[in-house]
């Protein structure tokens, strides 16, 4: 029987997962699809996070953990489809999960110094994207195969864990994890999963408002229309700013569960808070770029028989053709940003 925090959590992170999975396959459909050949730079950016997200929300889905911390011992139990394997094929989509969670952060922050970048410079090639991407995703490569090494003996954990707190009901819990996290394989995984977020989210900060005062400064000479695709831009970039807050919140409760005060809300924050990312991101590139919320309504028009808007039609149609009518707010076209009109 399941007591209601963890039933709580569970059904949260169901549906977190599914909406996550939506979103981001309809970002990946779109990008891949229905974006203007002349953004094509900024695509392999979505792509990057449409699949990564995609693949954090549908590894969280399969093992449904709970971040457990025992002194030096790191326990983690699974209450999701990967319990019908056991616990080493738990620990092994975990560490998959946390990894694109790390890759996630890099990535936000290499889409913020994009569109900082092409403010003042002309927009990198798809290829020079693709190196940067790969670049960044070295430390979560790394910490991916690293974090396999610190896999345990999941009956030895379960003891551990059974001493440190005889009040769980573990008997039955698919349960793996580290025994002693100071080992270089536990540890660099804590560190990279921990350390980088504040001065990840400091830069952040730092380039939206650099970002912001280039548009400002820009903003009286430019035409309506492109006033108004900054606009869009300025409130995408607040949510993207935000978004790493949740990121935050899990290290915050991973640090209180581990030195302060052990207690299921916050054992099962640890994981639920890394799990935003992927769900919220996908929501600025569906609200915030024009063409892709335009055409996911005139799906929901056909959907209940609604007509689609005549003024869409033109814009609709051309993002097949690689026209230049209604380019993401988000991708900050550099020439644009520059020029006067």
């Amino acid at each position: 029987m399941f007591d209601p925090i963890t039933i709580f959590f569970l059904t949260f992170h169901t549906f977190a997962a599914v909406f996550g999975l939506t979103f981001n396959g309809i970002v990946l459909f779109l990008a891949l699809f229905r974006t203007p050949k002349t953004i094509a730079a900024y695509t392999t950016i979505l792509i990057n996070f449409a699949v990564t997200d995609f693949l954090a929300c549908f590894t969280d889905f399969f093992i449904q953990m709970r971040h457990i911390p025992a002194g030096f011992t790191m326990a983690y139990m699974s209450r999701g489809l990967c319990t019908l394997v056991g616990p080493h094929f738990c620990y092994l989509i975990y560490s998959i999960n946390i990894s694109l969670v790390a890759h996630g952060l890099w990535s936000l922050l290499l889409g913020f110094s994009y569109r900082y970048y092409i403010l003042f410079h002309p927009a990198p090639s798809r290829k020079a994207l693709i190196i940067a991407l790969l670049i960044i995703y070295i430390p979560s490569f790394i910490q991916m195969w690293v974090f396999l090494l610190a896999d345990d003996d999941a009956v030895e954990i379960k003891r551990i864990l059974m001493e440190r707190f005889p009040e769980y009901e573990l008997e039955n819990a698919t349960v793996c994890g580290t025994i002693n996290v100071i080992e270089f394989p536990a540890m660099y995984t804590i560190l990279h999963m921990t350390v980088p977020i504040t001065p990840v989210y400091i830069t952040i900060w730092v380039l939206r408002k650099k970002i912001i005062a280039k548009l400002v400064s820009n903003s009286k000479d430019m035409s309506a229309k492109t006033k108004e695709m900054h606009k869009q831009l300025l409130k995408a970039l607040t949510w993207q700013a935000l978004i790493p807050g949740f990121y935050g919140m899990s290290v915050f409760s991973y640090v209180i569960a581990q030195f302060f005060y052990s207690h299921p809300v916050f054992e099962y924050t640890t994981l639920t808070g890394f799990l935003f990312m992927p769900v919220l991101s996908p929501l600025a590139c569906l609200i915030f770029i024009q063409i892709y919320k335009k055409r996911v309504l005139s799906w929901w028009y056909l959907l209940i028989g609604k007509p689609i808007p005549q003024e869409w039609l033109t814009i609709l149609t051309s993002t097949k053709t690689g026209a230049t009518s209604g380019a993401p707010a988000s991708a900050a076209p550099s020439s644009e940003a520059k020029s006067k009109h």
